[in-house]
């Protein structure tokens, strides 16, 4: 088999495989390369919402909105189900700073047209019954969101891919990008060379160290996030559920949990989460992690505390500290790109891949992506 590609898309998370996918189905010769499985790094610890409302309204909210877009037909164009439904969300409010906070939100929110209203806490049980509303001052209330299954929606850009003529390499790792003449020529691998005119890195939490060894200080850096699944249950969820929390000036807990919660459509709860930072690449489940996440689960839902937890996840999650993706060709290195750290990445998956096609095949976008470039200042 020939080693020799148009490009190639490292990382096969739904970023890199809807990217590999979108451009196979321009014509590209593209290869994926995934150091462990498909899905092995943060994709695989996903509750798979599609979350409209926590997007960064500064710089973020035309992709946001344009990723929500895409979801519409989505099914049809990959051909396959995703398990797509909607739901809404709720940014639950503990204090009267987080009142402020999504209060300033609200009027950019509905210029934008998403659908978002703030309730006091007496009138959650309309929206959310399962919720303890003495626990919360209220909360920020979208109710068109929606979610998918998160490993249908991989495989399906994987499988649509393939039929494409994409070519899937795992269990292979990215030693050196390789460059000649300020261009690149290629990669070195755990399985040998791979030549190829472009390189996209959707390499999450490792991108810091990829980007290190071609003298690159991106800003990206991760937690070790970790959360739980239950057994399932006939109790019903109607909303994802995160704290406002999320929105503060805060980026480690300090071992504490902040709530996030979802439901799968099987009837599992999702409880997170507890992150703490590192630099460590390994993703290790701990006893404090989950003792944390179980108690303010049971906090804010007291009927969850009855079910039992069937395994917990963690996994290294990527951020930037500007809450902006890392989007966009690499100065100076023709041919190198990044697509990474995205601050919600479900709903921006069928988007990405779209633009980053369009920035390899045609060198434009429809979305500006200056704010988004590794190497902004």
């Amino acid at each position: 088999m020939s080693n020799t590609f148009d490009v190639m898309v490292i990382g096969a998370g739904y970023i890199g495989c809807a990217i590999a996918c979108h451009l196979s189905m321009a014509g590209l010769r593209v290869a994926l390369l995934e150091r462990g499985e498909i899905g092995a790094g943060a994709s695989r610890a996903n509750y798979g919402n599609v979350q409209v409302q926590d997007a960064e309204l500064a710089h973020s909210l035309p992709l946001t909105l344009a990723g929500w877009a895409r979801f519409d037909g989505l099914e049809e164009r990959l051909g396959a189900s995703i398990g797509f439904r909607q739901i809404g969300s709720l940014l639950l409010i503990e204090r009267e700073s987080q009142w402020r906070v999504m209060a300033a939100r609200l009027p950019l929110l509905r210029a934008a047209g998403i659908e978002a209203e703030l309730l006091p806490a007496e009138r959650l049980p309309e929206v959310e019954p399962l919720l303890d509303p003495r626990a919360v001052l209220g909360a920020c209330y979208h109710p068109r969101e929606g979610q998918v299954n998160p490993f249908a929606l991989l495989w399906a850009y994987l499988r649509r891919g393939r039929a494409a003529g994409l070519c899937v390499h795992t269990h292979t790792e990215l030693l050196e990008v390789l460059i000649h003449g300020g261009r690149v020529c290629g990669v070195n691998t755990s399985r040998g060379r791979f030549s190829a005119g472009a390189v996209v890195l959707t390499t999450g939490a490792w991108s810091a160290t990829l980007g290190r060894r071609l003298g690159r200080n991106w800003p990206v850096r991760h937690v070790c996030g970790q959360a739980l699944v239950t057994e399932t249950s006939p109790l019903r969820l109607n909303n994802h559920i995160a704290s406002a929390a999320f929105f503060e000036d805060i980026e480690d807990a300090g071992g504490q949990a902040v709530l996030a919660i979802s439901q799968a459509a099987h009837g599992n709860f999702l409880l997170g989460e507890a992150a703490h930072l590192t630099t460590d690449l390994g993703a290790q489940a701990t006893p404090d992690g989950a003792r944390a996440i179980a108690a303010v689960a049971g906090r804010f839902f007291p009927a969850l505390r009855r079910l039992r937890a069937l395994r917990a996840w963690a996994a290294p999650v990527a951020f930037t500290p500007d809450g902006l993706p890392c989007l966009g060709p690499v100065a100076g290195i023709a041919g190198l790109f990044v697509a990474t750290a995205f601050k919600s990445t479900v709903i921006v998956t069928p988007l990405v891949g779209e633009l980053m096609a369009d920035l390899i095949t045609r060198g434009q976008t429809e979305i500006d992506l200056t704010p988004f470039l590794p190497d902004r200042s």
